[in-house]
């Protein structure tokens, strides 16, 4: 399979509730963002970090980009990639959702293009899940008004854009139990890991 597109992992947060940084949870040698990268890289030729400090995963093959705007949260983040990122459509994820489903982020590439939208939300119950889903480099400008006005929740900057929502129950033919959706927010949740590897 040809490997297109841009898939970036935010590597910022506090982590105050996990008590240490997230981005550095290690598994057998490998810190999880590098296994989430690997996955990613069988369906992406650019895989990129965004984090705080540029020279904090030096030691990785990746491309690290250092925040252009600090302290905004995610939404800095996504700017940031947005603006460096090689193709129109970027796939975001967060370095504490350790499970990478193939298939179905290769579902919502082909929506993104072939719907031409701006973002690609999967929807979960009322929510939607911002931080597994495409967005387009047309949004760069909402990103900068939304940083601009310290408007930083992502919904609230992308609300007027073309979103193409995914209904819960076809996100559930991918994965059942949404697991992909899961994040390690607290010590206890590092029993997931376990499991995945």
């Amino acid at each position: 399979m040809k490997k297109v597109g841009t898939a970036v992992i935010l590597c910022g947060g506090k982590s105050s509730r996990m008590g240490f940084d997230k981005s550095k949870i290690e598994i057998k040698g490998k810190y999880l963002i590098e296994l989430i990268a690997e996955k990613l890289e069988t369906v992406f030729d650019e895989v990129i970090l965004v984090a705080e400090k540029k020279d904090k995963f030096k030691t990785l093959k990746y491309t690290v980009l250092e925040d252009l705007k600090k302290e905004y949260g995610p939404a800095g983040g996504m700017h940031t990639a947005l603006k460096y990122a090689n193709s129109k459509y970027v796939f975001f994820m967060a370095c504490d959702m350790p499970i990478v489903n193939i298939e179905y982020i290769k579902y919502m590439m082909k929506i993104a293009e072939e719907d031409n939208c701006q973002c690609v939300l999967p929807q979960n119950g009322k929510w939607i899940e911002p931080m597994y889903a495409f967005y387009s480099k047309d949004l760069i400008e909402e990103f900068e008004k939304g940083i601009d006005n310290n408007n930083l929740l992502l919904y609230d900057i992308i609300k007027n854009s073309k979103i193409h929502y995914i209904p819960e129950e076809v996100t559930r033919t991918y994965s059942e139990d949404l697991e992909m959706f899961v994040n390690l927010n607290y010590v206890k949740d590092l029993e997931i890991l376990k499991k995945l590897y």
